[in-house]
């Protein structure tokens, strides 16, 4: 029997990620999730290493087909809970929608499938689960572990930079990813501080932000370095005096893959004036 709702009674991860991919419908074309995979997973990309490349299977579908999909099976699981009641006690409410989390979150562990797993992310990221996101802060954490392409990465990181905004204490987290084997892990020690600094009323001090970024700039992965780049332009948005200090100070650290997003925010003038000093020095370095 197809998963549907006279089957979702006692729900598992397994029924609801049938439900979720029945929801999503068709893959695409092997000519559209062959683009997909390389272009979000690295998928049989010749310029990327085996670590940077998704061992996820991509069904090669877009945004709006995730969200759609998102938004049906959620009012789903949501009547399931009860949680259309206004009349649940307040207690009950949060024990109903932590079971909701956990069901969803079951999903995430179990699927091997990039579609699936976006869909779980915009459903933990609806904005009527703020509250419980941050509650939930560990399994988030948790989730930053199985990670192995940008695109989950940075959805996940926009849940973690408010998690980390609304409790700072658990920068102590960041510094140990920073130091981690794992390349998505020490990606997430940076691009999860602000993604993004337009979004954080009470940004991380940048100057521990830079604490990080330094230890990271001579990383050889290249999502990694992506995330240098990236979390260098916010730092410029939060504090472009200490941002274009430190820049001046590594300027011939800083990788060719982290300088375009690192310099995105410099007037012409000064993005040359810069560009030309790393040319020179790469010049004299090759004598």
């Amino acid at each position: 029997m197809k998963p549907g709702a006279s089957d979702l009674g006692g729900m598992t991860p397994q029924k609801l990620e049938a439900w979720i991919k029945q929801k999503l419908g068709t893959p695409a074309p092997a000519k559209t999730r062959d683009y997909v995979a390389r272009y979000v997973g690295a998928v049989k990309h010749e310029a990327r290493k085996s670590d940077e490349q998704s061992r996820l299977e991509f069904w090669g579908l877009n945004m709006p087909t995730h969200r759609a999909a998102a938004k049906e099976v959620s009012a789903r699981t949501k009547k399931e809970f009860g949680l259309n009641s206004k009349s649940l006690p307040e207690n009950d409410r949060l024990q109903a929608q932590i079971a909701e989390w956990t069901l969803w979150l079951g999903v995430w562990n179990r699927t091997s499938n990039y579609d699936v797993r976006s869909v779980v992310l915009i459903w933990m990221s609806a904005k009527e689960r703020l509250q419980l996101r941050r509650r939930q802060w560990k399994d988030l954490f948790a989730m930053a572990e199985t990670i192995d392409n940008w695109a989950l990465s940075d959805g996940l990181s926009m849940m973690i930079a408010d998690v980390l905004e609304n409790d700072p204490k658990l920068f102590s987290h960041f510094k140990k990813w920073n130091t981690s084997k794992n390349p998505w892990l020490r990606r997430q020690s940076l691009v999860g501080i602000y993604c993004y600094a337009r979004f954080r009323k009470k940004p991380i001090a940048p100057g521990l932000t830079l604490g990080l970024l330094e230890k990271l700039l001579d990383d050889p992965h290249f999502y990694v370095q992506r995330g240098v780049g990236w979390t260098l332009r916010e730092v410029d948005r939060i504090d472009a005096k200490l941002q274009r200090a430190f820049v001046k100070k590594h300027l011939h650290r800083i990788s060719g893959v982290a300088w375009f997003a690192a310099s995105e925010l410099y007037q012409e003038k000064d993005r040359k004036a810069l560009v030309t000093a790393r040319k020179e020095h790469r010049t004299r370095n090759r004598k």
